[in-house]
Parts: C-alpha cells; structure tokens; sequence
C-alpha cells in the first residue's frame, strides 16, 4: 500500500502505472502437450489477495483510475523436468503436489511448462499528491 502511495506522488498527473501480477487461479504443469498436475497456490493467494485489496483501496482513494485490464497466459518453459524440480524447489509460497512432483521426476517428455495467468492493469494517476 505504502509503494502504490509513493508511486501515486511521484508520477505527473494522469501518469500511467502498469500493475502486473498473477492471478493465482490454476497454474497447470505440462509435460510436452500432456497436462500433469497443478501447482498448490494456497500460501500464495493470501498474499495476492493483499496485494489486490491494495490496488482496490488506492483506487476508491481516487488515487488511480483504472483504465484497462488485461489477463494473459505466461508460460515458463523448461528443457527438462530436472530443472523444472530445481526451479520449483526455489518457490516460497508456491509447492509442487507430492503426485505433481513424482510424475516430474518420473516423465522424459519435453518441454515441461508452468502456466501461469496474468493480469495486466493500467492504472492512471488522479488527484493531488497524497499526504
């Protein structure tokens, strides 16, 4: 919240900010075309909650007008599944099913994709500079 508050006072007026982040529905894992399971985002959708209930307070603060939203599908791409487990095993709030990871460490089809929805929002700064 604090971010968005500073941000509001540094851009011009009608300034644009881009508020990107994932939605933290379904996060499939395929192994070439075939799915295999879905990333647990229960730990992490707290904290993208947070981070809408803050979007959703600056704007009714008319701090920012919400011009366009936009959702895309981005895809993280792995040539095998063993780096697709070590990039996995770096995640804080996001984890691998205990089947999800065994069908991984079990598959030799490639590529392994994670895929992610994303949401685009383009805000633009209104009012005075918040104090």
């Amino acid at each position: 919240m604090h971010v968005l508050r500073q941000i509001h006072r540094a851009l011009k007026p009608r300034g644009l900010l881009l508020d990107v982040h994932p939605l933290g529905n379904d996060f499939p894992v395929l192994a070439g075309e075939r799915g295999i399971g879905f990333v647990d985002l229960r730990k992490f959708r707290a904290i993208l909650e947070a981070m809408n209930e803050s979007v959703r307070l600056v704007v009714s603060e008319d701090l920012f007008k919400e011009l366009r939203t936009l959702r895309r599908h981005v895809v993280e791409r792995y040539d095998t599944a063993l780096e697709a487990l070590e990039e996995a095993d770096s995640w804080d709030n996001l984890r691998l099913p205990a089947p999800l990871r065994r069908r991984l460490q079990e598959t030799k089809t490639t590529p392994i994709e994670f895929i992610d929805t994303v949401r685009y929002r383009l805000l633009t700064r209104r009012g005075r500079a918040f104090s």
